[in-house]
């Protein structure tokens, strides 16, 4: 009996959150599209990457805070990469730089995506204040959902708890809900 009473006075508390939720995930705005050649050449679009949870990590080779993020990108990847997860590396360093940039990424072994933003507008649509790091992480819609400013350490569980509540989104993507 006391079950029965805890659950029914539990009910619309679960049913108001829900809501709650839904209504969270239809206010996200739409992330704005861009074209950016990645460090490997091939030109990469946001908008081809509908369906992927996708983080966009805008970061540069002299940044501190930026060289603790990427390998926790990279291990959301490899855990998640299978579920959905697309990681975007924006690099915004200086053209000339490129070789740097090239040396860095394969010295610490990543494997995600690293488009190149020299003039930061892509960073600039995102991130007017233009302070890296910045990641933006963007749902399966296509819009944005979760943004952070600069990096610590211990954020590691906070954006993995984030990135998999987004990543379970998957089944109202695909029922329409």
């Amino acid at each position: 009996m006391k079950i029965r009473n805890l659950l029914a006075r539990l009910l619309p508390l679960v049913l108001v959150l829900g809501f709650a939720t839904s209504a969270v995930a239809q206010d996200r705005p739409q992330a704005a599209d861009f074209s950016l050649r990645t460090l490997g050449g091939e030109r990469l679009k946001l908008s081809e990457m509908q369906g992927k949870v996708v983080i966009l990590s805008f970061w540069a080779t002299w940044c501190a805070p930026c060289k603790q993020e990427l390998p926790v990108l990279q291990k959301l990847l490899e855990k998640y990469g299978k579920d959905g997860l697309e990681v975007l590396a924006v690099n915004i360093d200086d053209p000339k730089t490129v070789a740097e940039v090239r040396r860095f990424v394969a010295d610490r072994k990543l494997t995600m995506k690293v488009p190149l933003d020299a003039d930061s507008k892509v960073l600039s649509k995102f991130n007017p204040r233009m302070s890296v790091p910045f990641l933006q992480i963007i749902d399966r819609k296509g819009r944005r959902a979760v943004q952070h400013t600069g990096f610590s350490s211990g954020a590691e569980e906070t954006l993995e708890k984030e990135v998999v509540a987004l990543l379970a989104e998957k089944q109202e993507v695909a029922t329409g809900k």
